[in-house]
């Protein structure tokens, strides 16, 4: 949830996207109930799980246990359990224990449960996994095909890029750039405090092409990445990261430019 700024209305498209692109949604449920959405007066995690459930999307849940729970409130005081949403975190655990759950006590059986229950669902055929290394593939042929695709796929949506229902990461130009302009971080030439919409409007340009970040610059835009605008690329130097616009992301900065002009 540090990724988003308070009372960003735009963030459970982006969550469900995040479960959209998994194969396996997995709980770790304590003893706090997290943070609230206004709307709904659940929490994100709460919408989280009902959101999979919805689609459909194989799910499991680890809990702690009465015993462990006890011993944490023994150690730590009561602020490690729900003070203010006692009856919300009672009906959320009540939904959880209807699905597949473990009980835990403590860091050893969360990574126990999970490696056996990831075990589990490697048998379950619709699910997509990753391929291994030491496949078999045509990489050269692949890597060919995927240019090819991109280059037909910029295209189409440059034709298309004054269509403000053209999706970014299937967020609508509108909706991507709300949250990049709530998104705010504090420019070292100016000194002044700036959202991330304006950074990419003032230095998209270098991103056209690769360019090189150090670890405080991708601490500082990591959300360029969260939301698929930057990507990053292995490189030999092990000091900077190599990163460049992705395919949406250049499209949007195009867009971005197109704005500002008009205006």
């Amino acid at each position: 949830m540090e990724l988003f700024s308070a009372g960003d209305e735009s963030q459970m498209t982006v969550i469900k996207r995040w479960i959209d692109e998994s194969d396996i949604y997995l709980l770790i449920l304590g003893g706090r109930y997290g943070s609230l959405e206004k709307k709904s007066g659940k929490s994100y995690t709460h919408l989280e799980y009902e959101y999979a459930m919805s689609i459909n999307k194989p799910l499991f849940a680890i809990v702690i246990s009465k015993e462990a729970l006890e011993k944490k409130i023994k150690e730590n005081g009561s602020f490690v359990i729900e003070q203010e949403n006692v009856k919300e975190l009672k009906l959320f655990k009540e939904l959880v224990l209807t699905n597949l759950v473990r009980f835990y006590d403590d860091k050893k059986d969360i990574k126990i449960s999970i490696h056996e229950t990831l075990s589990d669902f490697a048998y379950r055929k619709e699910l997509i996994g990753w391929i291994r290394g030491d496949n078999n593939i045509n990489t050269a042929a692949l890597a060919e095909e995927i240019g090819r695709l991109t280059k037909e796929n910029s295209e189409l949506r440059n034709k298309n890029t004054e269509n403000s229902n053209v999706l970014y990461s299937n967020l609508t130009f509108r909706e991507l750039k709300e949250l990049l302009e709530k998104s705010k971080y504090r420019d070292i030439d100016s000194n002044l405090n700036k959202n991330l919409f304006e950074y990419i409007v003032e230095y998209g340009h270098l991103y056209v092409e690769i360019a090189y970040l150090g670890k405080d610059e991708l601490n500082l835009f990591k959300r360029l990445f969260v939301y698929k605008i930057l990507e990053k690329f292995p490189d030999g130097f092990g000091l900077n990261q190599a990163v460049k616009f992705s395919v949406d992301g250049h499209n949007f900065y195009l867009k971005a430019l197109s704005e500002k002009n008009k205006k």
